[in-house]
């Protein structure tokens, strides 16, 4: 029995990780609303609600990326946002020469939250395209 208690554990972990993955949209959703809950200014909650949810968005937009093009675009993703994040850094040094690591932190949450909903949105209505196409 205590066997079947670690397999039903990693079964529930992998459905966990496979709704976020497949379902990123309800996922923030869902996170808005929780915070909206705890927080009372609309603006920090959406905020936050980006900054929680943007990996979320990353994975589903690899995964959708390889589902639909059979190509694996981790490699060079993360050279292009070591390079966003290194831009950030370097944008906010001549600007206010003070680096603060948690604004950029914060602003590079936002900022691949906003890259990759629309990514996910653009690749989500394309598969559903095809899905339709194929029918």
């Amino acid at each position: 029995d205590k066997e079947n208690v670690g397999d039903n554990m990693s079964k529930i972990v992998a459905y966990l990780i496979a709704f976020l993955v497949t379902f990123p949209f309800i996922v923030t959703m869902l996170t808005y609303f929780i915070l909206n809950y705890f927080i009372e200014h609309r603006k920090k909650v959406i905020h936050k609600c980006m900054e929680y949810t943007a990996v979320v968005h990353l994975i589903s937009t690899i995964a959708i990326f390889n589902v639909i093009f059979k190509i694996n675009i981790f490699g060079p993703l993360v050279i292009f946002l070591l390079i966003v994040l290194f831009s950030f850094i370097l944008l906010q040094w001549k600007l206010i020469r003070d680096v603060k690591m948690r604004r950029i932190l914060k602003l590079y949450l936002r900022f691949i939250f906003l890259l990759f909903f629309i990514a996910n949105l653009i690749l989500s209505a394309f598969q559903f395209i095809i899905f339709l196409l194929t029918k």
